[in-house]
């Protein structure tokens, strides 16, 4: 009988420890959207296809070849160019740092090594969620893309990709940004399509 009370007391403590960190990572916060424009943004970039959960290794190489040029660090984002419902394996994802802020000896280094894209000003969509840990980058896109949904289903609009910022690599940051144009064809997108080709 003892034995089945301190089971009981244990698992009922790993409950309380599993709700306590979840509500730290944020996981109980209401995400709020607004309607926002994206500036104008020149990026380099390096890509990654298939699923979201070995973006990690991409991400690393992506660093070890802009920092093989000097640059020491990425104001980062990466713009995802399927739904989520795709097969794992044809996911497409592109990992960008801006050009802003890099020197024109940097620029040119970079031209060098890497393919740019001119991400165009637009309108739509915008969130943010509490950066914690790495965990963060898994919660948080499970925390603001179904309020997404809910507004693009409620007024029939469509989007054509999904932005996530990230900010500095070498700062701490606070938060994770989540934007989705609304009216931006996904046209605009064909020259990182065919950096997959």
């Amino acid at each position: 009988m003892n034995k089945l009370k301190y089971i009981g007391i244990s698992l009922g403590a790993l409950i309380l420890l599993a709700v306590a960190f979840y509500g730290y990572m944020g996981g109980f916060g209401q995400v709020t959207v607004s309607r926002e424009s994206f500036a104008q943004t020149e990026i380099y970039f390096a890509t990654h296809k298939g699923a979201y959960e070995n973006i990690g290794t991409s991400w690393e190489n992506f660093q070890k070849d802009w920092e093989s040029i000097g640059i020491t660090d990425c104001d980062s984002l990466a713009i995802y160019l399927d739904s989520p419902d795709t097969e794992p394996a044809k996911l497409r994802s592109v990992l960008g740092c801006r050009l802003e802020g890099l020197s024109a000896e940097q620029k040119k280094q970079v031209a060098s090594k890497f393919k740019t894209f001119s991400i165009p000003k637009m309108n739509g969509l915008s969130a943010s969620f509490p950066f914690k840990n790495f965990l963060s980058y898994f919660l948080a896109p499970t925390k603001v893309y179904p309020k997404f949904q809910e507004i693009l289903i409620a007024e029939t609009a469509e989007t054509s990709v999904a932005i996530e910022i990230y900010g500095g690599s070498s700062k701490s940051i606070d938060s994770i940004g989540f934007f989705m144009p609304v009216g931006t064809s996904q046209e605009v997108f064909k020259p990182l399509e065919d950096a997959f080709r």
